[in-house]
This record gives structure tokens, sequence and C-alpha cells, in this order.
């Protein structure tokens, strides 16, 4: 799975939230309108879709969970990292196979913009992390 600068949250707010609350483009406003605008009626930023391994959550340790790369953009401007940093670390903890990469410098959806040195990065990256699982599966399948 390719968890690219994936969008959590829950209740708490994260040292990120808290240090860039009024940012452009992704920002605290916007993301608590978003998330009570497509959660059910009554749901708070603790939804097991939300936060998935917060209060609420779905047990996955006996779920076969493929493996996942999550990509953080680590620049000061993305107030969803440390959502996504403990979304990594909640599928380590529950034993599956996780990588994370975090780019320090990137900004949210800098894989986008190739004339960033971090873009053709990324894809390699990503390229790399696709052609070992790939590598992984037909190991697996021969024996």
């Amino acid at each position: 799975m390719l968890a690219i600068q994936p969008f959590f949250g829950g209740e708490e707010r994260t040292e990120s939230e808290k240090r860039l609350k009024s940012v452009p483009l992704v920002n605290v406003e916007r993301t608590d309108w978003m998330w009570k605008a497509f959660l059910p009626d009554g749901s708070d930023r603790d939804h097991p879709v939300v936060n998935v391994f917060g209060p609420n959550a779905v047990d996955i340790s006996g779920v076969d969970f493929p493996a996942t790369i999550v990509v953080v953009g680590g620049f000061d401007f993305d107030p969803l990292q440390d959502w996504q940093k403990r979304y990594y670390e909640g599928l380590k903890k529950r034993g599956k196979q996780a990588e994370l990469v975090v780019f320090p410098n990137a900004i949210h959806t800098f894989y986008a913009y190739p004339e960033l040195d971090d873009s053709s990065v990324f894809i390699n990256r990503v390229r790399d992390f696709v052609q070992s699982q790939l590598v992984n599966a037909i190991i697996e399948t021969r024996h």
C-alpha cells in the first residue's frame, strides 16, 4: 500500500497542528471542516476512519495487511505530519510491515511538482518499494 501523505486526524491536537493552525492549503480549520462534512452525523475526529489507531480503533493485529510505505512531508507547513507518523507507528506496533519515508524539506503534495528535487527522489523510493514487493511476491509463489 502506498500511503502518500495520508489524511488522518483525531480529537487530540498534535504538535504540528498546534504549530500550524492557520497556514495556507492544509490547516486545522480546513481539516476540521472536512471531517465534519464527510463523517457521519454525530461523529468526531476519533471516528475509526479518521483516527485509525485511536480510542475507537478496530484491532487489525490479525488482519492480513499489505506492506505499506508511509510518505511524510516534514516541512513545517504540513499539520498532518504527526498523524502520518503515528499511522506508521501504529502499523509497526501491530506487527505490520511498514516503511516510513520522511522528506524533511517537502511541502504537502510536493510530489506533484517535478521541478522539486524531492519529487524525483519520491518517485524512485516508491518505485523501489513496489519493485521489492513484487520480488517478494514472486519468491513467495515459488516456495
